[in-house]
């Protein structure tokens, strides 16, 4: 079975190209390894994201990213994601769906195993929030209040010792 190398963080903080970087440097320095990179399972055609999300666009990106997890880490020894699913209850608590993101929380706490390195990729560093037609730009505050809401999920997963890989800030 294999693990995931994520990126994390909100919106326009680069994770998808930082993904991409982090599966070429696998795929060279480990070509023994089966690699795959996955990214933009949160662009869908089904249910709204960002601001204009819903409950119910949020729990299918959750059960969604999830599966994906899952189906991907049987096929290959690494896999590199440009998203956690804690990302998915950030959003999901930044949007005032409290209650559902408490729930995501829960059980994303027995899914986290599967994680041995995640990035969390800060807004402060990592300006690379540009129009293009899918993310919210103009919203700043949004941005902000989803960064925290993904920070606060990963502290109550770390003092429930229920992150057993590694977290970087960069």
């Amino acid at each position: 079975m294999g693990y995931i190398i994520a990126m994390s963080g909100t919106h326009g903080t680069g994770k998808s190209t930082a993904a991409g970087k982090e599966y070429r440097d696998l795929k060279i320095n480990y070509p023994e390894k089966s690699v795959k990179v996955i990214t933009d399972l949160e662009n869908n055609k089904y249910y709204p994201i960002n601001k204009d999300a819903t409950p119910r666009s949020q729990a299918w990106l959750f059960v969604n990213h999830i599966r994906n997890e899952l189906k991907y880490i049987s096929l290959f020894d690494i896999v590199v994601m440009d998203r956690t699913v804690v990302d998915i209850i950030g959003y999901t608590a930044a949007l005032g769906f409290v209650d559902q993101a408490e729930g995501m929380l829960s059980f994303a706490a027995t899914h986290m195993s599967i994680y041995k390195k995640i990035y969390f990729r800060k807004i402060i560093s990592n300006p690379y929030n540009h129009t293009d037609g899918i993310r919210e730009t103009e919203d700043r505050f949004f941005r902000h209040d989803v960064e925290n809401a993904i920070d606060h999920a990963y502290e109550i997963l770390k003092t429930k010792d229920q992150f057993p890989g590694d977290l970087y800030h960069v």
